[in-house]
């Protein structure tokens, strides 16, 4: 973007860790706090900090004369939450069709609820951008994917010396089918073990303490757990990916597009029984687990670098910008810039 503005942004507090991602933009940001159905009335300090250049807001603070060069959805209640904001918007697809449809309910049929979305999207001008290849094709909506990222400097010094287990995850009760706990459960099972979130459910799970606690939990447990449904869920999440930047070797069930290779930098695929072995293997031996983890490192920052997820929000946001502009008959010519890294 060229000019000499810097753009000011409306998004919503669904999901701390991706918000905390989009103030790598070098945007201004006002951030929806307090929403209803989430297990935190508000901005939960012990997953992430409130990014640079950003303020948490309320709904009642929205009107019409709010100012925003973008609005970033998360779900189809934030778009419409911000139905009175006159500005591009961008729906981002964070959960599959297939899922959304199986967690929500009274849910209409997935080819329904496909064909309400598109048409609410050109009705108001906006598009979609999906957080990988499975869930944009699952949406059946022609966007860009622009999967997540992990910062080199918020994510490392991995030490491993604490042999357990680790799966960092919220309300794994309710999302059973997503996470295919049943397989989580069987790798699991037997060895060392630590649940990491929001799951009130589950005895002995809790949340972290803070994010430097966070951060600290990655670096000490000794291998890090992913289990998905490949019909529901990807391989990777933006946990998994923190685990891997962090230098946690990984134990996954396979996934679309997961990151983890078998044997370089972790273990993946479908036979339970050899991942329960893997990882025994990886609490049984240290340096295993320190060799794999590193090459997990590697992984992670070559394949969801910060430098593609701003390039990527630069272009959905020069794209939303037209075709707002377009809906309305309007001609579009970019004057912000970015401070992105």
């Amino acid at each position: 973007m060229v000019g000499a503005r810097i753009p000011r942004l409306l998004t919503f507090n669904c999901h701390e860790g991706y918000v905390h991602l989009l103030g790598k933009l070098g945007c201004e940001m006002d951030i929806v706090d307090g929403l209803p159905g989430r297990y935190t009335g508000r901005w939960d300090e012990r997953m992430r900090p409130v990014p640079p250049r950003a303020r948490l807001i309320g709904l009642k603070d929205l009107s019409r004369r709010s100012k925003y060069d973008a609005v970033i959805a998360h779900n189809v209640l934030d778009l419409l939450d911000a139905r009175q904001v006159d500005a591009p918007k961008i729906l981002v697809l964070h959960v599959s069709l297939a899922a959304r449809a199986a967690e929500e309910p009274n849910a209409p049929a997935p080819a329904e609820m496909s064909r309400q979305v598109q048409q609410y999207l050109s009705l108001v001008g906006a598009i979609a951008v999906a957080v990988s290849e499975s869930k944009r094709e699952s949406w059946g909506l022609e966007c860009d994917v622009i999967r997540p990222a992990v910062d080199a400097d918020e994510w490392h010094g991995y030490r491993g010396t604490e042999a357990r287990l680790l799966r960092v995850a919220n309300q794994v009760n309710l999302r059973r089918a997503r996470f295919a706990w049943d397989a989580h459960e069987r790798i699991v099972d037997g060895l060392p073990f630590q649940l990491v979130g929001h799951n009130p459910d589950v005895r002995g799970s809790e949340p972290s303490a803070g994010w430097e606690h966070l951060c600290e939990t990655y670096r000490s447990h000794r291998a890090y757990v992913h289990t998905a449904a490949p019909a529901l869920e990807d391989g990777y999440n933006l946990a998994l990916l923190e685990a891997m930047a962090t230098g946690m070797p990984v134990v996954s069930t396979a996934a679309p597009g997961s990151p983890v290779v078998d044997g370089e930098n972790g273990f993946v695929g479908t036979d339970l029984p050899a991942l329960h072995e893997g990882a025994a293997a990886l609490l049984a031996d240290q340096g295993l687990a320190a060799r794999l983890g590193a090459r997990a490192r590697e992984t992670a920052l070559d394949e969801f670098g910060v430098k593609a997820f701003v390039a990527g929000w630069h272009t959905a946001l020069e794209r939303a910008r037209a075709a707002f502009y377009a809906a309305r008959g309007g001609a579009f010519r970019s004057a912000l810039t970015v401070e992105g890294r």
